[in-house]
């Protein structure tokens, strides 16, 4: 399959706040440098669930650096179809879902396209449907149980093993740590921090690596803030 880039249209070249749902600043750990905002735009059936999410991924001079769709239509909320393209780097990347199984893809310029299947199991997670996970098993993470799941990783075309906790609460701040459960040389990265509000179970900041990746193909790791602008979220998680 070739490599074709799929450029952005006019109306996603305004990133003012009020046209998304959540926007979020990425800093260099331990300073006020900016290396990326993110701006969602949500879209919900009837009853309130969440069916598509558009991501812009921009530089600080707002420079469009990739997209992301997520479709919530194929699976239940944490194990949502989506596709990834960094405009810049020449690469995408997906999931697709279908019947109980996705189909993990990567592409990029210069590079055949390569693909896998993998069966989704009762602990895979995919992409942003991590937000609906975290709602899912809440309980338990106030309970102080220690949570295993598993995350598709298209770029490496296989899936890894995760556990998060919650370490503490700090007034309407409940802090949580992610880490891999195994660790394979390749991947030896530190433990992510996430900040939720403890009500409402959105995500306030995450510090760690990310899927992003500089002009190096090297991953970002950042410190994201997150704000939210829309009054239909938390998202309705539906199995």
């Amino acid at each position: 399959m070739a490599f074709q880039s799929s450029q952005p249209s006019q109306s996603t070249q305004n990133t003012a706040d009020h046209l998304w749902h959540i926007v979020g600043t990425g800093y260099r750990p331990g300073t006020q440098e900016v290396l990326f905002y993110e701006y969602h735009r949500l879209s919900f059936d009837e009853q309130g669930s969440i069916q598509t999410r558009h991501v812009e991924y921009r530089l600080p001079d707002h420079t469009l650096k990739s997209v992301k769709t997520i479709d919530y239509s194929s699976g239940n909320s944490w194990t949502p179809s989506f596709s990834y393209e960094d405009l810049q780097a020449g690469y995408r990347v997906g999931v697709e879902v279908d019947a109980g199984f996705g189909r993990l893809y990567r592409e990029s310029k210069g590079e055949a396209y390569e693909e896998t299947r993998l069966s989704i199991s009762e602990l895979t997670v995919i992409d942003a449907g991590f937000d609906a996970f975290i709602q899912k098993v809440w309980p338990r993470l106030t309970q102080k149980e220690d949570v295993l799941f598993s995350i598709f990783a298209p770029l490496k075309l296989d899936q890894y093993d995760f556990s998060i906790r919650m370490v503490q609460r700090v007034e309407n701040q409940c802090h949580l740590e992610m880490s891999l459960d195994w660790w394979p040389v390749e991947l030896f990265i530190s433990p992510v921090q996430l900040e939720y509000d403890c009500d409402t179970q959105r995500l306030l900041r995450y510090q760690g690596i990310t899927n992003l990746r500089d002009n190096n193909l090297d991953q970002y790791t950042v410190d994201i803030h997150y704000q939210w602008f829309s009054d239909y979220l938390p998202f309705r998680v539906t199995e």
